[in-house]
């Protein structure tokens, strides 16, 4: 009786149908007097069996269960700050592709804007070459007739004796026979002033002018000569500092170029770490039903699976306990009838 309490007790406890089954079979033996209970002790043998079987499998299970979402959990843990490092140097590259994008720019204006400088310095001193050429020709030109002017007016000032001439000048000449009196003999001939005296006299005007164009013509070749050193130098170093520029925006564009191919690169990696992610955090959705999901927990079970084999090793005790004491009884009341057999003899 106390058997079939405890496992009727423990049936309702943990719901079991098999310790109810047991318990009934238990009760209707007991009513029958239907004995021994053999058979019933080796069920609740087998059923003892059975449930640590199943408790180790469900151990096994629950084992391979935390590893499997453990280890899924870190996965996808690792995977996610993979995302966020890679996000991080792909904004970096993005900011550093953009950068150098502007240099890239600043320094192809910088080339154009030396470019257009050269063109303008150059057609400025065409400009201003042709301008010291053409002041150079007609100083020359100047020089030239006045010099010429100042031959002519020499020879006839000295020719009528305003101006002496030179010792070497004098040249015998045949005489020339003039009549007593000429027909336009009227009276000497005398110059309006000395043409050589200073200032006013035209010669020496014409002299001074002479000069000054002569000073005109060395201005402009000082002047030609220290506009094209000007212009050299401005060259040249226009010339370095737009092959400088350019060799920059070379450097840059390759260093641009690197640069986007590394983000296309760290992109692809994100998009395959993203898409491994995904498949992780499915498979941790699948490994739910199987280890996570139930109407109980694993610990809620296993109390209940262990109340349970405690129960039928209770029970399977008791029973034991009462099939010896039956046993025993028989074996005495067979001993007794078979005395009583031989004194009857």
């Amino acid at each position: 009786l106390k058997a079939l309490h405890l496992l009727r007790e423990e049936a309702k406890h943990v719901h079991s149908r098999a310790l109810e089954r047991l318990a009934g079979d238990v009760e209707t033996r007991t009513k029958m007097g239907d004995g021994p209970f053999d058979q019933v002790i080796n069920s609740i043998e087998k059923m003892i069996f059975h449930l640590m079987n199943e408790q180790k499998e469900e151990d096994d299970h629950k084992q391979w269960c935390d590893l499997e979402l453990n280890k899924t959990t870190t996965s996808i843990s690792d995977k996610k700050e993979k995302i966020e490092e890679l996000t991080l140097k792909i904004d970096e590259a993005t900011a550093t592709a953009a950068l150098l994008g502007e240099e890239v720019q600043s320094a192809d204006e910088m080339v154009a804007t030396i470019q257009a400088h050269m063109k303008e310095a150059t057609e400025v001193r065409k400009i201003g070459k042709e301008e010291n050429a053409k002041a150079t020709k007609d100083a020359q030109d100047a020089q030239t007739a006045i010099a010429n002017a100042i031959a002519v007016l020499k020879e006839f000032y000295k020719s009528s004796g305003a101006v002496k001439k030179e010792s070497w000048e004098f040249i015998q000449r045949a005489p020339v026979d003039l009549p007593d009196t000429p027909s336009t003999w009227d009276s000497g001939y005398t110059s309006v002033s000395d043409p050589t005296a200073q200032p006013d006299g035209i010669v020496s005007v014409l002299e001074k002018v002479s000069a000054d164009f002569a000073e005109m013509e060395s201005q402009t070749a000082a002047q030609e000569q220290s506009d094209q050193e000007a212009y050299d130098e401005d060259l040249k170093t226009s010339k370095i500092e737009m092959a400088r520029r350019q060799e920059e925006s070379s450097q840059k564009k390759t260093e641009q170029k690197r640069t986007l191919e590394k983000k296309a690169s760290l992109t692809a990696a994100r998009k395959s770490v993203a898409s491994e992610k995904e498949a992780t955090e499915q498979y941790l959705k699948d490994l739910q039903p199987a280890c996570v999901d139930g109407s109980s927990t694993y610990e809620e079970r296993k109390e209940a699976r262990d109340g349970e084999i405690e129960a039928l090793k209770q029970a399977q005790d008791l029973l034991q306990n009462a099939f010896e004491a039956k046993a025993t009884g028989f074996l005495a009341v067979r001993r007794q009838q078979r005395q009583a057999v031989l004194r009857t003899d």
